[in-house]
């Protein structure tokens, strides 16, 4: 191998881990929604219905009464 070639393939190995390194980085977790399924399955978040929030939030519901509140006061809003 020559001269030129080492150096080629030192510098291919350290942009392809560099670029590992930053595509590593960039990924952040985030608060899981209630309804969040195990990693690598997809999750649809439905927010509530009007009619959810007419009727009130009870403990049935899949979601807390914090969440609950601020997707309904959101909805309100956007109405």
């Amino acid at each position: 191998m020559s001269l030129f070639q080492t150096r080629f393939a030192v510098t291919m190995t350290a942009l392809t881990l560099s670029a590992s390194g930053v595509l590593a980085q960039t990924a952040s977790p985030t608060a899981p929604a209630p309804q969040t399924k195990e990693p690598g399955e997809q999750t649809i978040v439905v927010n509530p219905t009007v009619a959810e929030c007419t009727t009130g939030w009870t403990a049935e519901l899949k979601w807390s009464k914090a969440q609950f509140d601020q997707f309904c006061s959101t909805l309100s809003k956007s109405k």
